[in-house]
């Protein structure tokens, strides 16, 4: 028996570290089974000695360099740095994003979905995505669905049924993104419940989830101010962002979509986690203690209420 067939656990709920949400555990106001954390040794240290942690790597994979490309330092990434956060804070996975960008394939249209462009992107996002799980086996590989990144990811790796065709071929496991799933089926024209269902969300081991808002107002304002570089303002610079406070429409759409977790047929989760808030000057201006005091009560009640797994409570 392979780890991707082990016994269902009782699921987790998560959130992104940040000052205000440790504040309002600290105070007894809301219940986190663990913070997700950046890959920060220092901050990793720090936020451990108060919390179970479990880290979130910045990897990514599909430019086709037979290797995963870390987004800090964009370099190859460093394997025996990514085993030592593994040991030292006990993370179970190692999460890679699936996501070639448009500056990695100058032969290939942003938006094209041609079969010879498709194949192209298949076979890098193969390559790289086996390398990982020749690393760490396939049990401890989770690939994540990436979302369009304001046009920074090509579309062809947005397509379902080629995430669908990576993890089963490599047989590793999913790292559902419900928020990135929402956009990416937005700039492929799709339903995003459509979008939901052909992903290969059996093999389903980890869920992320944030709220989804236009680019105006008051993140517009905070965006402005965090002064970000020229590279990172171009992936905000889309008409919508993620990883914001849910709105009645986001809570709508999760009240529907984590029933797929009562019916089973989102896999083995073992972790759902709410992705807002965060350290780094950006997300730290973005992170309001108010809103979190409010929203994570009410959407750990909307996961664990749905913690079923083939009709069996696993509580």
């Amino acid at each position: 028996m392979t780890s991707l067939d082990y016994q269902p656990q009782p699921m987790e709920f998560g959130i992104n570290y940040s000052q205000a949400a440790a504040e309002l555990l600290a105070e007894g106001r809301v219940q986190i089974d663990r913070f997700k954390c950046p890959a920060w040794p220092d901050l990793i240290a720090a936020v451990g000695r108060i919390h179970p942690i479990y880290v979130h790597f910045p990897l990514r994979i599909g430019a086709g360099t037979g290797t995963a490309i870390d987004t800090e330092t964009l370099k190859p990434v460093n394997w025996q740095r990514v085993r030592s956060l593994l040991h030292e804070t006990g993370t179970v996975h190692v999460n890679v994003h699936l996501a070639p960008l448009v500056s990695d394939f100058d032969q290939i249209p942003p938006d094209s979905l041609e079969r010879q462009h498709r194949e192209i992107l298949l076979q890098a996002m193969l390559q790289d995505a086996r390398a990982v799980v020749k690393e760490f086996g396939p049990e401890r590989v989770l690939i994540e669905n990436a979302d369009p990144g304001s046009g920074q990811i090509l579309h062809g790796a947005l397509l379902p049924e080629v995430i669908h065709q990576i993890i089963e071929e490599v047989n590793c496991g999913f790292l559902l993104d419900i928020s990135h799933a929402r956009l990416a089926a937005r700039a492929l024209d799709l339903d995003a419940h459509e979008y939901l269902t052909r992903l290969p969300t059996n093999r389903t081991r980890e869920i992320h989830l944030a709220g989804i808002q236009p680019l105006a107002g008051r993140w517009l304002r905070l965006l402005r101010q965090a002064e970000l570089d020229q590279k990172r303002r171009k992936w905000f610079s889309g008409p919508l962002l993620d990883h914001l406070p849910l709105t009645e429409d986001d809570w709508r759409f999760y009240a529907q979509s984590t029933q797929q977790l009562r019916a089973g047929a989102w896999g083995q989760p073992s972790i759902v986690t709410f992705e807002y808030g965060g350290v780094g000057r950006l997300w730290e201006l973005f992170t309001d203690k108010a809103i979190l005091a409010e929203q994570i009560p009410r959407l750990r009640t909307l996961v664990l209420e749905n913690q079923f797994h083939k009709g069996e409570d696993t509580r």
